[in-house]
């Protein structure tokens, strides 16, 4: 019987917004059995911290994105953490553009985004800044050691980017977008379940709340060829279900800030970033055809409303549908 464990952590970017991509991230963690994750961001600092870099910072950071996201290095902390992330996963190739990453992690996507056009072409790079990749060398060096003193390994990396027409298309079929995030989230943990999972070896699967819902047995049977889950807990802060898959006992769990755990702050990290280039890829197609000034827009329902009368004459002129880039709930 293996002394490990399999940990998946699952988190979004973009539930809220009307304007850009849903991007939905799993990562997978391989520890030993006795390594209590709900401790694991604790133990895992100083080397890992959710803030952003500043000058004399020697930490990765990770954890929630939107505390990392902040001030004129959070998009740089972004690309520092995921880097970290996908390095430490290929071991020594470092992907550097965002196309070569996605073809990687995200390969049931790639085809479709690329009919999108504000999404279809190359943005260039966006480079981290000269201190932070000073930064970077000693602090992914004490990273990888911390990991490796706990005997903590990060095994792979899988993304779901959901563009704004097929986001719609999937809310038509399934009546919301809450059922949208339940279904891709437990996908994403079979993908890395069927990748990974070894006999014997104890699975934990760690996912935030889905808006408000607290009752998930009828997704994680959809998603596990209708495998019996028994429900350990439902109720507003956490709901967990519990199953015997492949051989290995599995527990799934949803949490109010579920980001909180460390494999799942990971993966928050990785989607923002991603949907953040994808939010620069968009405002950048929007700017370009238009003929006045158009300041670029999060996507978030107020400022994308604003955004949103900014492009419509674009719009109509390129002849796309608003429900080709406005997403209906």
């Amino acid at each position: 019987m293996p002394n490990s464990k399999l940990i998946i952590g699952i988190d979004e970017a973009g539930y809220g917004p009307n304007m850009g991509p849903l991007v939905v991230s799993a990562t997978a963690w391989r520890s030993p059995r006795e390594l209590d994750v709900c401790e694991l961001g604790q133990m895992m600092a100083p080397e890992f911290q959710a803030k952003p870099l500043r000058k004399g910072s020697t930490h990765v950071p990770i954890g929630d994105s939107k505390l990392i996201n902040q001030g004129k290095t959070g998009y740089a902390s972004l690309l520092s953490g995921a880097q970290f992330l996908l390095s430490a996963i290929a071991k020594s190739h470092r992907p550097a553009f965002l196309d070569e990453v996605l073809e990687w992690i995200s390969p049931d996507d790639c085809t479709r985004l690329r009919q999108v056009p504000w999404y279809r072409d190359s943005c260039p790079p966006r480079e981290s800044s000269g201190f932070t990749r000073e930064l970077e060398s000693c602090s992914f060096h004490n990273a990888e050691k911390k990991m490796a003193q706990l005997g903590l390994e990060i095994v792979d990396a899988r993304v779901r980017i959901i563009d704004e027409p097929e986001f719609n298309r999937q809310v038509d079929r399934l009546g919301n977008k809450s059922s949208l995030l339940s279904e891709l989230s437990l996908n994403l943990a079979r993908t890395m379940i069927d990748r990974h999972a070894a006999v014997d070896e104890p699975i934990s699967v760690y996912c935030d709340k889905h808006g408000g819902r607290n009752r998930y047995q009828s997704f994680l049977m959809a998603s596990f060829d209708q495998e019996w889950f028994s429900v350990v807990a439902e109720g507003q802060r956490r709901s967990k279900y519990q199953a015997n898959w492949a051989g290995s006992s599995m527990t799934i769990q949803f949490q109010v800030e579920g980001d909180s755990i460390f494999p799942s702050a990971a993966s928050s990290v990785l989607c923002k970033w991603i949907r953040e280039e994808h939010m620069l890829k968009l405002n950048t197609f929007w700017q370009s055809k238009s003929d006045g000034v158009i300041a670029p827009t999060a996507g978030y329902y107020v400022d994308a409303i604003r955004f949103s009368k900014e492009i419509e004459s674009v719009s109509q002129k390129l002849n796309l549908s608003r429900e080709s880039w406005w997403r209906k709930k």
